[in-house]
């Protein structure tokens, strides 16, 4: 199956996953590939994976809090600036609950890197490396992202093709103290991006389907997110 069909046919949310657990080895095979083809600004990869196995489930539930907080307050501050109406009162998204339920779910966070032989050198001559410095987390995190994101995107593929589901989240505490505050007190800097992968039981478009609302979520066309110039 080629790169489009795989991801046409088979990325999907998923709602919930089967206790299924996938191989291990499958799961370290798909990270080495992501990390092996995934690019970086002054081969920096100024960003950590950390993966949370099976036998996390504690961690799991307590990131989930931190999803669910975020939510929450993100729909009162919009109604406090004048940006919605309402809120949903607490309601849970019930789309949140792959971060809870699932065999491996992976947290990105930015990391502090060192600069290798080349680009020690390059410094001796003026280069400037600010991925070495953590004051400057913060300042660089848009192009970070960026190459999380290519590197998202990579995984979702390698574990696609080994015919597991994944699914993304962005929605979280973004603050270490948060993280704290739920019992992850090994958390050391920011997150960027959440993933999670197993064998999927149960997927959104299921629910759309099922609702008869398929062609209610859909993503804008492409003329309004290409524009030839």
């Amino acid at each position: 199956m080629n790169t489009f069909d795989l991801l046409e046919t088979k990325r999907k949310h998923v709602k919930k996953y089967t206790n299924k657990i996938p191989d291990k080895k499958i799961i370290e095979n798909a990270l080495w590939k992501a990390w092996k083809t995934s690019p970086s600004k002054n081969n920096a990869m100024a960003y950590q994976v950390l993966v949370w196995g099976p036998d996390k489930q504690f961690e799991k539930q307590a990131i989930h809090k931190l999803c669910v907080k975020n939510h929450i307050a993100a729909e009162k501050r919009a109604v406090k600036n004048g940006l919605a109406t309402l809120t949903q009162k607490g309601e849970l998204n019930p789309y949140y609950e792959h971060i809870k339920f699932n065999p491996y779910l992976f947290t990105i966070h930015s990391r502090v890197a060192t600069p290798n032989r080349w680009y020690k050198s390059k410094t001796k001559e003026g280069h400037f490396y600010d991925q070495a410095h953590e004051s400057l987390i913060e300042k660089i995190v848009d192009s970070v992202a960026v190459e999380v994101g290519i590197f998202g995107s990579n995984l979702t593929q390698y574990l696609l093709e080994e015919g597991l589901d994944m699914s993304y989240n962005s929605c979280f505490k973004r603050d270490v103290k948060s993280w704290h505050n739920v019992g992850l007190v090994n958390i050391k800097t920011r997150p960027i991006l959440m993933m999670t992968c197993g064998y999927g039981y149960r997927y959104r478009r299921q629910d759309l389907k099922r609702e008869n609302k398929t062609d209610w979520d859909l993503k804008p066309e492409i003329d309004d997110v290409v524009k030839w110039i």
